[in-house]
C-alpha cells in the first residue's frame, strides 16, 4: 500500500483496490502481447503496415514557410537550398528517424550520446550545435526555441534579412556536414571550424554556385540541335505515384537516329528512374555498341541534380539514398573514360523523343534496346503504326 501512495493518486489507488472484485480480472489466463492498434489487440501484417502508412503520410506543415524567399535567395548555393528542402520536409536521415523503420538502428546523436537524434536536436540542442549558434555571428539562444524544427525555422526567417538568411541556412548547412563525418567518418565534432567554414562560405558570396550555375547555364539546351559529327544520347525517365517507372534513351550518330532503349520496372522514386536510365544508356553505348572511349559521347538528362552530382562526384545532395550506388556507378564510369564522356544538362523540351518513349515503356511495360527496324518487327496493329510515324518524324528531323 505505501508503493501505491508514493505512485498513485488516490482516486487512482481506490479504482487498483477495486479491480480485485472484477469477474474479468479473476480469469486464469496467462500473459500475452497486445497490440494496441486494434480493438482485439492481435496483430497482423496488414495492420502493421497500415501504421507505417500512416506514419509516412504524416503532413508536414510547411504552408507558412516563405518559400520563395528560399528559391529566389541568390547567395544559397543550390545544395543548401536542397538541404533546407528536406529538412523542412523531414527528409534528412536522422537517427530517430531511421530508428522508427529499422529497430535495430540507434536512435541516439553520435556526437552527445545522450539524446535522441531528431532535427531539433542535430542542428540546435545538441551541446555542440548550441556552441556553434552562441559563439556564431547570429548569437542564437537555442533554449528560446521552439521544439519543432518547420516552426523554428519559420520564426527565425521572418525576422532576417537576404544575409541573415544566408548566415542562418549556411550555419545549419555547415553543422549538418560536420555532423555526416561524425557519423560516418568518426571523426570530432570542432565547432570553431564548423564557425570559420560559415565565414568564409558567407564571404565569398554569390561565387560559390558561380561555378554549379555556369557548369548547367554552358550545357543546357533550349531544343535538341542534331549534328554532323559525333555521338549523342538523350535520356529520360517517367515515373507514377504507384512506383512504376518506364525509362528510355535514343542514340544518334552524326545527327541520324541509330538505336533507342526502352526499359520498364519499379522504382521507389523519380530520381532513382532518371539515374538508372542514365546507367542503362552508359552500358548499353559502351557495352552493347561497344563504342572505343577515344570517341567523345554526349548523354544529355533534364535532371539537374543528377547532372550535378555525376560531373561534381558529390554524392552528398544526392535526394535519394537508393539512387547513391548507381550514382557511384557513374561517376567511377566517367572518372575511367576521362573526356571521352560527357554528362549534361537539358530541358525536357529537347528530350521529348525519349520523354515519349520512357512513357510508352511505363504504360506498355516495355524492354527493348536496338535500332528501331527491330523494334517495328516485333510490333503489329495500332502500337506498330504509332511508333513507325514517331521513329519517322525522327529520323526526318533535318540535320
Amino acid at each position: 500500500m505505501q508503493l501505491l501512495t508514493r505512485l498513485f493518486t488516490p482516486s487512482q489507488i481506490q479504482q487498483i483496490v477495486t479491480t480485485d472484485n472484477r469477474p474479468d480480472v479473476l480469469v486464469e489466463e496467462s500473459d500475452r502481447l497486445i497490440w494496441q492498434q486494434t480493438k482485439d489487440g492481435k496483430y497482423s501484417v496488414r495492420e502493421g503496415y497500415k501504421v507505417l502508412t500512416r506514419e509516412q503520410n504524416d503532413l508536414v506543415d510547411t504552408q507558412a514557410i516563405d518559400w520563395q524567399l528560399i528559391w529566389k535567395q541568390r547567395k544559397l548555393t543550390p545544395k543548401v537550398k536542397i538541404f533546407l528542402w528536406r529538412l523542412l520536409h523531414k527528409g534528412l536521415p536522422m537517427a530517430a528517424n531511421l530508428h522508427r523503420r529499422i529497430n535495430n538502428f540507434t536512435p541516439t546523436c553520435q556526437r552527445c550520446n545522450q539524446e535522441n537524434e531528431y532535427e531539433m536536436h542535430c542542428l540546435f540542442f545538441c551541446e555542440l550545435s548550441r556552441q556553434v549558434w552562441f559563439a556564431g555571428a547570429m548569437g542564437i539562444r537555442v533554449h528560446e526555441l521552439p521544439l519543432d524544427i518547420v516552426q523554428t525555422v519559420t520564426q527565425i526567417l521572418g525576422q532576417l534579412d537576404d544575409d541573415g538568411v544566408e548566415l542562418f541556412a549556411n550555419t545549419m548547412w555547415e553543422i549538418w556536414k560536420e555532423r555526416n563525418k561524425v557519423v560516418i567518418e568518426h571523426s570530432i565534432f570542432r565547432p570553431q571550424e564548423v564557425i570559420q567554414r560559415v565565414k568564409v562560405g558567407v564571404s565569398t558570396g554569390l561565387m560559390l554556385i558561380q561555378p554549379q550555375r555556369s557548369l548547367i547555364e554552358e550545357t543546357s539546351m533550349e531544343k535538341y540541335e542534331f549534328q554532323n559529327e559525333g555521338w549523342q544520347v538523350l535520356v529520360d525517365a517517367s515515373w507514377d505515384i504507384g512506383t512504376k517507372s518506364g525509362r528510355a534513351y535514343v542514340v544518334f550518330d552524326k545527327g541520324k537516329l541509330h538505336s533507342v532503349g526502352l526499359h520498364s520496372s519499379n522504382m521507389f522514386d523519380p530520381f532513382q528512374a532518371e539515374t538508372t536510365a542514365l546507367v542503362e544508356a552508359m552500358m548499353y553505348v559502351y557495352d552493347e555498341l561497344k563504342l572505343p572511349r577515344l570517341i567523345t559521347i554526349q548523354f544529355f538528362s533534364d535532371c539537374y541534380n543528377l547532372v550535378l552530382a555525376v560531373n561534381q562526384a558529390d554524392i552528398t545532395d544526392v535526394p535519394s539514398w537508393r539512387a547513391v550506388p548507381m550514382v557511384n556507378q557513374l561517376i567511377r564510369r566517367m572518372n575511367e573514360y576521362g573526356q571521352g564522356i560527357r554528362v549534361q544538362h537539358a530541358k525536357r523540351e529537347a528530350l521529348h523523343q525519349a520523354h515519349a518513349l520512357a512513357n510508352v515503356a511505363r504504360r506498355c511495360s516495355l524492354n527493348f534496346e536496338g535500332p528501331p527496324q527491330m523494334r517495328m518487327k516485333q510490333l503489329g496493329g495500332l502500337t506498330k503504326e504509332i511508333e513507325e510515324k514517331f521513329f519517322q518524324r525522327v529520323q526526318e528531323a533535318p540535320p
